[in-house]
C-alpha cells in the first residue's frame, strides 16, 4: 500500500473476527477483541508502509471460558441449546455450538472484510438520519461531523437531496445539518401490500478548491410501523407471513451480494414478507438490509443473545454489549425494512419452562437499557424485551408473541392451530423438510457407500432437541401417518424413495394447512415466522430451501397459501367446507370463483359465482353455497360412501382467463395410490433461458413435478384436476444448459413422462 499523501489518511477496517482475537500490523499490536460482532476501524496513516504485513491470531476458547467458570455473577440456569454454558461470556454466534440444530465447525477468523480505506479532503463521521412523517409529507434529517484533511478542501456550500427535493445543508462547529421536506411523500410498503417505494439520498458539499465532495446515503423510505400481537405498518393490519433467516454459508457465515439477492428474491417471489434474525445467528451487513428495503421485506432483528443466563453485572460484558448495540442499532435506523427490534431469543421461556420465575430472565438490559437506546437510535421502531414473550408465562400461545410448535414437535392434530388461539408466532412449523430427489443423489454420490434415511451422513443434518429420544424426522413421520394412513417405519424399510417422496409432501401440506387456519378472517392470528429459510448443511433441516437455495416441496405449497391474492379451504366439519379468499392488495379484486366436486375422473358437480373482496380483506363463502344445494361436501354426515373424494376450487380475473389460484381437499383420504393418471405435457423453449411446459392429466394429479437439471419452474407440487391443465415456466439458473428433455412426476402417478422439448415458431 503506498504511503499516505497530503491531506489522505488511510483506514484499516476489519468487519468482524470470530471470536478471541488479536490482530498485529508490521509488528505492532492494533486491536484485541472478544466479540465476533464488533468491527475496528485503525487510523494506520503513520504506519503503513509500501509492503505490510497483518497477523490475525485466533485464541481457543477453552483457556477463556475455563477463567471465567468461576467468575461472578454465577448463572442462574442453564441450556441444553449449547454444549458449554461458559459461552454466555462470550459475543459469539451460536452457528456451530448447537448441536441440535446447528453443528459443527464452529466459525473462527475473518467472517466479515477487511479493507483498506483511503480517504482525501473531507471525512464525515457519526452520520445520522430520521425519516420523519408529517400529514401526508416527509422529512429526512441528516446530522453528521465532519473533518477536513486538506485546509485547501473546506467545506463553503452544500445541499441535501431526497428524491428530486433538496435543502441547504449547515456547517457548525465540525457539524453538519440539514432536514429536506418531501411533499406528499409516497409510503413504502411491504411487497404483498403495495410497493416498497424509495427515495434516492444523497449530500454534496462544495468545497473551497471548487470541486464538489459527494455522499450517498441509504434511500429512505416514509412508513409507519407499530407492533402489538401483529404488524400495522401505515395504519394497516398486515397479516406476516415470515421465515428465520439463515447465513447461505454457514462455515464462513459471508455471502457475496448476489447470493444474498437471490436468496432474499426467492423468499419474496414465495409471498413471505418478514424476515426474523435470530438471535441464534449473526448481525447481516448493510447489503443485506438494503436489499430487503428494496424488496419490500419487514426485518424483525433479534440482538444476538439466545437462551443463556448473561453476565451483564459483570463490567467488562456489559460495556461489551452495550458498544455491540450501539454499533448494530445505529445502523438499523437508516433501514426502512428495520420493523423490529428484539431482545432476545427464548431467554424469558428457557427460564420459565426450567420451573423458575419467568421475572429473573427480565434482566434490566433487555428491560430498561436496550429499549432507550433502541429509541434513541430507531426512534417509531417498535421493540419487544423477548420472543416469546406475554401472557402469564412467556409461551403460552394466546397472549402475546409466542412460539408455535404444537402442530409440529408437540404432535398435536391440525385442529390445534386454531384451538391454541395464537395471536403471533416468533417461531413455528419446524419440520425435517426432505430436500428434491437431485439434492439426495448429490449426497449419496459424496457419501461412500450411498445415502439412506438411516445413515449417519444424512441424520446428521436431521434437528433435535438435545437429550431428547427423538428428531425432527419423528415428528415428520407422525403427520405422514396422520395424513396418508401409511405406516412411515415400513415404508422406509420397503421403499425409501417413496418414504422421502412422500414426506416431502407431508410437511409441506402441514405447514400449508396451519397458514390455511391462521390465515382466516376469523382466526384473530396476526401471522408466523417458519423456522427457517434455508438449511445450514446438506440433508432433511428445517429449511424450506435446502443448503444450496434450491426450494423444497413445502416452499411451494407455502408460495400458495401466503400468495397477497390467495384461495384455500377448511374443514369445518357440519358446517361443511369453507372457501376463503384473501386479497392483501390495495386495490380491490373482482374474481371468478369456481368450485368442482369429482368422483375418480368424473364430475358430479360444478359451479361458479362472481366475487368482489375489498382490499385488505379476507372473504369466506360456504362450496355448498356456491354450488347452491346441500352435497356433504365434507363428507361429515356421513349418508354412505363419499360422493365425490376432490373437492377442486379455484379463482381467475373476471375477464376469464385461466385461473391465477387453485385449491384442492380431499373429504375420505389423500390421492397417493399410484395409478395411471394420463399425464401429457408439451415442452417449448421460447427463448435460451425459458421453457414453457403445459401439462394436462385425465385423472386427478396430486403432487406434480416437472424439473431438469439446473433449472426452476414456477411452481410445483401443483395438482391438476380431472381433464384439467396447467402451464408453468422453467427459467435457467446459473448458466445451466438446454436440455433435451423435461421429466414429470407426480406423487400418486405410475412412473414420470418425459417431454422432448420443441422451439417455439
Amino acid at each position: 500500500a503506498p504511503r499516505a499523501e497530503d491531506g489522505e489518511e488511510i483506514i484499516l477496517e476489519i468487519g468482524g473476527i470470530a471470536t478471541i482475537a488479536e490482530v498485529w500490523l508490521n509488528g505492532d499490536p492494533i486491536v484485541s477483541s472478544t466479540s465476533m460482532f464488533a468491527s475496528h476501524s485503525i487510523d494506520i496513516t503513520s504506519t503503513v508502509r509500501e509492503r505490510n504485513e497483518l497477523v490475525i491470531v485466533c485464541r481457543a476458547l477453552s483457556d477463556f471460558l475455563r477463567e471465567r467458570k468461576s467468575r461472578p455473577p454465577a448463572a442462574r440456569w442453564r441450556t441444553r441449546v449449547v454444549s458449554d454454558s461458559q459461552l454466555r461470556w462470550v459475543r459469539t454466534t451460536l452457528v456451530g455450538r448447537a448441536p441440535g440444530f446447528a453443528p459443527e465447525p464452529e466459525p473462527v477468523g475473518p467472517w466479515r472484510a477487511i479493507t483498506l480505506v483511503r480517504r482525501t479532503g473531507l471525512s464525515l463521521e457519526n452520520v445520522t438520519r430520521r425519516v420523519e412523517l408529517d400529514g401526508s409529507g416527509g422529512v429526512v434529517r441528516l446530522e453528521a461531523r465532519f473533518r477536513v484533511l486538506d485546509h485547501r478542501q473546506r467545506p463553503v456550500s452544500g445541499r441535501f437531496f431526497a428524491g428530486d427535493h433538496f435543502a441547504p445543508i449547515e456547517f457548525a462547529e465540525g457539524k453538519i445539518e440539514a432536514a429536506v421536506r418531501v411533499p406528499d411523500a409516497r409510503r413504502w410498503w411491504p411487497h404483498t401490500h403495495g410497493h416498497p417505494h424509495l427515495y434516492p439520498v444523497r449530500a454534496e458539499i462544495e468545497l473551497e478548491d471548487g470541486s464538489t465532495a459527494v455522499f450517498d446515503q441509504t434511500p429512505a423510505g416514509f412508513r409507519t410501523i407499530q407492533f402489538s400481537d401483529g404488524f400495522e405498518v401505515n395504519g394497516q393490519r398486515v397479516f406476516a407471513r415470515g421465515v428465520v433467516w439463515t447465513p447461505p454459508d454457514a462455515v464462513a457465515l459471508w455471502a457475496s451480494p448476489r447470493a444474498i439477492r437471490e436468496r432474499l428474491t426467492r423468499l419474496r417471489d414465495a409471498g413471505f414478507n418478514v424476515v426474523r434474525l435470530a438471535g441464534t445467528m449473526v448481525y447481516e451487513d448493510h447489503v443485506f438490509h438494503e436489499i430487503c428495503d428494496e424488496l419490500g421485506l419487514l426485518v424483525w432483528q433479534d440482538m444476538m443473545f439466545a437462551n443463556m443466563d448473561y453476565p451483564f453485572e459483570d463490567a467488562e460484558f456489559h460495556r461489551t454489549v452495550r458498544q455491540e448495540a450501539e454499533a448494530e442499532l445505529a445502523r438499523l435506523a437508516n433501514h426502512s425494512s428495520t420493523a423490529l427490534i428484539c431482545g432476545n431469543s427464548e431467554i424469558e421461556q428457557q427460564a420459565a419452562m426450567l420451573g423458575l420465575d419467568p421475572s429473573i430472565a427480565r434482566a434490566p438490559f433487555f428491560a430498561q437499557e436496550l429499549p432507550r437506546m433502541a429509541e434513541e437510535a430507531c426512534g417509531g421502531v417498535p421493540y419487544l424485551p423477548s420472543a416469546p414473550c406475554g401472557g402469564d408465562l412467556p409461551f403460552r400461545t394466546r397472549a402475546g408473541v409466542a412460539n408455535y410448535f404444537g402442530v409440529g414437535a408437540y404432535l398435536r392434530p391440525f385442529e390445534d392451530a386454531r384451538r391454541a388461539q395464537v395471536r403471533f408466532a416468533s417461531e413455528c412449523l419446524a419440520f425435517a423438510n426432505v430436500p428434491e430427489p437431485e439434492t439426495i443423489e448429490k449426497m449419496a454420490v459424496a457419501v461412500r457407500g450411498g445415502i439412506s434415511p438411516t445413515h449417519p451422513a444424512w441424520k446428521r443434518a436431521a434437528p433435535r432437541d438435545a437429550g431428547t429420544g427423538w428428531d425432527f424426522e419423528d415428528v415428520r413421520d407422525h403427520y405422514l401417518k396422520l395424513l396418508y394412513s401409511i405406516d412411515p417405519a415400513a415404508l422406509r424399510y420397503s421403499d425409501a424413495a417413496r418414504y422421502w417422496e412422500l414426506s416431502r409432501m407431508a410437511s409441506a401440506e402441514a405447514m400449508a394447512e396451519v397458514f390455511g387456519e391462521w390465515r382466516r378472517a376469523e382466526s384473530g392470528n396476526n401471522g408466523g415466522i417458519v423456522l427457517w429459510a434455508a438449511d445450514l448443511e446438506p440433508g432433511a433441516g428445517w429449511g424450506i430451501l435446502d443448503s444450496c437455495g434450491a426450494p423444497k416441496a413445502a416452499y411451494w405449497f407455502l408460495k400458495r397459501a401466503l400468495a397477497p391474492r390467495a384461495i384455500w379451504t377448511t374443514d369445518e366439519g357440519l358446517n361443511g367446507v369453507d372457501i376463503h379468499v384473501a386479497n392483501d392488495r390495495a386495490e380491490p379484486m373482482d374474481a371468478v370463483l369456481r368450485v368442482a366436486l369429482y368422483r375418480h375422473e368424473q364430475r358430479t358437480a360444478e359451479s361458479e359465482r362472481s366475487i368482489h373482496v375489498n382490499a385488505g380483506e379476507t372473504a369466506t363463502f360456504g362450496v355448498e353455497q356456491v354450488l347452491g344445494r346441500f352435497m356433504d361436501a365434507a363428507w361429515a354426515y356421513r349418508f354412505g360412501p363419499p360422493g365425490h373424494d376432490v373437492i377442486a376450487v379455484s379463482m381467475q380475473d373476471a375477464r376469464g382467463d385461466a385461473p391465477f389460484a387453485q385449491t384442492f381437499r380431499f373429504p375420505a383420504a389423500r390421492p397417493v395410490e399410484r395409478i395411471d393418471l394420463g399425464i401429457t405435457a408439451h415442452a417449448i423453449a421460447s427463448n435460451d433461458a425459458a421453457i414453457e411446459v403445459t401439462l394436462t392429466s385425465r385423472r386427478l394429479a396430486w403432487g406434480v413435478r416437472a424439473f431438469a437439471p439446473g433449472w426452476i419452474a414456477d411452481d410445483a407440487y401443483f395438482g391438476i384436476e380431472p381433464g384439467g391443465s396447467r402451464r408453468i415456466t422453467l427459467t435457467r439458473s446459473h448458466g445451466a444448459p438446454m436440455p433435451a428433455n423435461i421429466s414429470i412426476t407426480a406423487v400418486n402417478a405410475e412412473g414420470r413422462v418425459k417431454a422432448a422439448i420443441g422451439r417455439a415458431g
